[in-house]
Formats: C-alpha cells, sequence, structure tokens
C-alpha cells in the first residue's frame, strides 16, 4: 500500500469516526452550511477547487496545491 493510499484510508477513517461521535449540528455538512450562509463565494470556491484539484482539472502552473508539494520537495 502506497503512502498516498494509507493518508486517504487515515482521513475517511477519522471522518467517519467525527461524524459517528458528533451531535447532528456540528455534522461536516452542517458546518459547511454554516460556511456558505457567512461566506458562501468563498466556501463555494474552495470546494470547486479542491474538487477541481483532486481530479486534476487544473494544469500544475496554476495549481498552488501542486506549487506547495513541490516547494516542500515531495
Amino acid at each position: 500500500m502506497r503512502p498516498s493510499d494509507k493518508a486517504w484510508l487515515t482521513l475517511a477513517t477519522c471522518i467517519l469516526c467525527y461524524e459517528a461521535s458528533c451531535g447532528t449540528d456540528e455534522l461536516l455538512s452542517a458546518a459547511c452550511d454554516r460556511y456558505r450562509r457567512r461566506h458562501p463565494i468563498v466556501t463555494d470556491l474552495t470546494i470547486v477547487y479542491i474538487a477541481a484539484h483532486l481530479l486534476r482539472r487544473w494544469p500544475a502552473r496554476i495549481d498552488p496545491l501542486h506549487h506547495l508539494a513541490t516547494r516542500l520537495g515531495r
């Protein structure tokens, strides 16, 4: 198993554990609803950016996460 596979499994496990242990008003989707009420454009753009990054829709030359990983030497 590659390190990125372990990272995805860890992330999914942590999210599932958190969601199972918190109240319904503290679900991650409830937090996202709050963020969208206060900052709708920023929240939507952030979600679109991350989704596009994961789908590799951003060219590497304009993808800030790609530049960050490159700068950190990974």
